[in-house]
């Protein structure tokens, strides 16, 4: 027994020895990688700054000097007890070309978003190989301070991640609403773990960490971080220009850099010294190990019996009380953390303490475990919550402002039908019939926004409409009414209900493929009775996507995500994200593939249910449908119904 003691202290000892080189390390790989990031955010926010240039040739020699010390020693440590590599040996292997490939994409001028996400995915990366020379050290005493030293890591990138987004954004000279979410979320973040975790810390990690954030650095930090987060979320409009998400930051660039650049080296500051804290404990513990071994040889010996009855009974005791501990975590991160999670993001109260029952082990090492899953759950709930309550502010800004708009657009049709009626002279008549069509179109992007917020629209049918007003409805909603061409459309009445939702469905494909063609070019619209419905079709002549345009958008079409991950590098594609809401809201499938044309052939498949059929009929022909020269009585009759 006092052999293996020995055994276990020495090998404590190889590993806190190895902890410490490695932990400095990989701790100034990911110091020299957040500096790349920040300096990689203020050239693409601003490439013409030369000066930035400079700054970021020069760190990346820095970085590729701290990659290969940090590769030298995953490689000198060898594999795990698994045979698994130490993070860094493939990561930041000179032959592995993730880093030259993101900094070659860098220089081509990627977005800042997918830069941001690269460059964290790799400070993960050091994350993890930090992890995995703390876990050897995760014994007795250390291993509290080993699970604090992970959060205060996962703090830290948080607050670091923010800096780099802010001052790009800053650089850019504007800010849209993804990056301000994906900001609020990171600053709600580290405040949640720093404000959790103040109670358990202590020594030079405490006084480092109250002198932090009494520091002007710090409180100048946290003064400009929420004054990004809380500033107006929309301009107001002002004439004809509707109002827009307001994209101004108000924080000054010289002002951010000076108090982030501090703030940030002193938070790494206190997990240093959690870090060295955690390696301390540990070495005094194999130290301890190591005079107790020799000292109680005798005793072990004459003990060994007893001791080894005892340590079975207490080793099934703790594989039971693990088998327990891990069926509860599983039990819990599994089932109960998603369901809350997706409540919180559906909008509906969550009392995080109340529904997240916390795992009770009591007060030794293994309910110290038990204690900081509790915390991380806690943690990653609340962050959760604020996420969502974040996202319902939004939204309901997008609708109070979407209902107003659309309250002024029906007042202004009405007035425009009533000038419609009284007036005769024909050349007045179209230039107010062009008036009542760009007020059709400006209602419908009021709809956009409404159903982004999650609502529906206001306009109602209480009787059935012939499937030929409807597709006569949505093609006179489109810009370029005069190009779109439709062949036929059969006797068929689309249910009152569904009626002002289809109309902006078609609309919002047929105004795609105009918007997306050339404008010389016919887009052509073709009805016809299919299994289980009506298909309509929608063929342009235009450039097309590519085959990930075309995979990404079926994914979208196929289960339509959060309006805030619907954000792509340089605009967000909104028609695509409300065809997605309407389709699933009445069951139409709607589907995008590559035209015969060259350009996009997009089908929308009208369920039978929605539908009222007079198969004795033949199916209208297409002079009786459609007036392309310009909008006469019928096609204005499209308006009818509105709310």
């Amino acid at each position: 027994m006092a052999a293996v003691e020995t055994y276990q202290a020495g090998s404590l000892l190889l590993s806190v020895a190895n902890g410490r080189e490695g932990i400095a390390a990989f701790d100034r790989l990911a110091d020299d990688l957040r500096v790349e990031r920040r300096l990689t955010q203020l050239h693409l926010g601003d490439p013409d700054d030369a000066r930035v240039r400079r700054a970021l040739v020069a760190q990346r020699e820095e970085t590729d000097a701290a990659a290969r010390r940090a590769h030298e020693f995953a490689v000198g440590v060898g594999p795990g007890p698994r045979g698994e590599p130490l993070p860094g040996t493939r990561a930041f292997a000179p032959e592995n070309d993730r880093l030259a490939g993101l900094r070659a994409d860098v220089d081509r001028g990627i977005d800042r978003a997918p830069a941001l996400t690269s460059y964290s995915d790799l400070i993960e990366e050091t994350a993890e190989a930090t992890g995995a020379l703390l876990r050897p050290l995760e014994r007795g005493a250390s291993l509290p301070e080993a699970a604090l030293a992970r959060r205060l890591v996962t703090a830290h990138e948080q607050l670091a991640r923010s800096d780099a987004l802010l001052a790009g954004a800053i650089a850019a000279g504007a800010m849209n609403y993804q990056e301000t979410a994906h900001f609020t979320y990171l600053t709600a973040s580290y405040r949640d773990i720093l404000a959790d975790a103040a109670d358990e810390m202590d020594g030079a990690t405490l006084r480092r960490h109250d002198a932090l954030v009494t520091s002007g650095p710090w409180t100048a930090t946290e003064r400009l971080s929420r004054a990004v987060v809380t500033r107006p979320p929309m301009t107001e409009g002002e004439g004809d220009r509707p109002a827009e998400w307001n994209s101004e930051i108000g924080v000054a660039a010289g002002e951010w850099d000076r108090a982030a650049t501090a703030a940030e080296p002193g938070l790494g500051g206190v997990v240093a010294a959690q870090l060295d804290r955690t390696v301390d404990t540990a070495w005094n513990a194999a130290m301890r190990g190591l005079a107790l071994s020799a000292a109680g040889g005798a005793l072990t010996l004459a003990a060994g019996v007893a001791a080894i009855l005892v340590a079975t009974r207490s080793s099934r005791r703790l594989t039971a009380r693990l088998r327990q501990l891990r069926d509860d975590a599983l039990s819990l991160a599994d089932a109960r953390l998603p369901a809350i999670t997706a409540r919180a993001r559906a909008g509906r109260g969550v009392d995080v303490t109340a529904e997240l029952p916390r795992l009770d082990y009591g007060g030794d090492e293994l309910g110290q475990v038990a204690d900081a899953f509790n915390t991380a759950q806690r943690t990653a709930v609340g962050a959760a919550v604020k996420e969502a309550e974040i996202r319902r502010g939004a939204n309901r800004v997008f609708l109070g402002i979407a209902y107003r708009n659309q309250t002024l657009v029906q007042r202004q049709l009405r007035v425009l039908d009533e000038i419609e009626a009284e007036e005769e002279d024909p050349r007045a008549l179209r230039r107010l019939f062009t008036l009542d069509h760009l007020a059709t179109r400006a209602r419908r992007y009021a709809d956009n926004l409404i159903i982004l917020g999650g609502a529906g629209s206001a306009r109602r049918w209480r009787e059935p409409l012939p499937l030929a007003d409807v597709l006569r409805g949505a093609i006179t909603e489109t810009e370029d009414y005069e190009r779109v061409r439709l062949t036929s459309a059969p006797r068929a009445r689309l249910s009152g209900a569904a009626v002002a939702d289809v109309v902006h469905l078609l609309a919002e494909l047929i105004e795609n493929a105009t918007q997306f063609s050339p404008s010389g070019s016919a887009v052509d619209v073709n009805c016809g009775r299919v299994s289980g419905g009506v298909a309509v079709e929608v063929e342009d002549r235009g450039l097309g996507l590519t085959e990930e345009g075309y995979a990404e958008a079926a994914r979208v079409l196929g289960e339509p995500p959060e309006f805030d991950v619907m954000a792509l590098p340089e605009e967000p594609r909104l028609g695509l994200f409300v065809v997605a809401r309407l389709a699933a809201r009445h069951g139409v499938s709607v589907r995008l593939r590559p035209s015969p044309y060259g350009g996009t052939s997009a089908t929308a498949v009208i369920p039978d249910r929605l539908l009222e059929w007079a198969p004795t009929e033949p199916d209208t022909q297409p002079s009786a449908l459609v007036e392309h020269r310009h909008l006469n009585g019928n096609a204005h009759g499209a308006h009818d119904g509105r709310g």
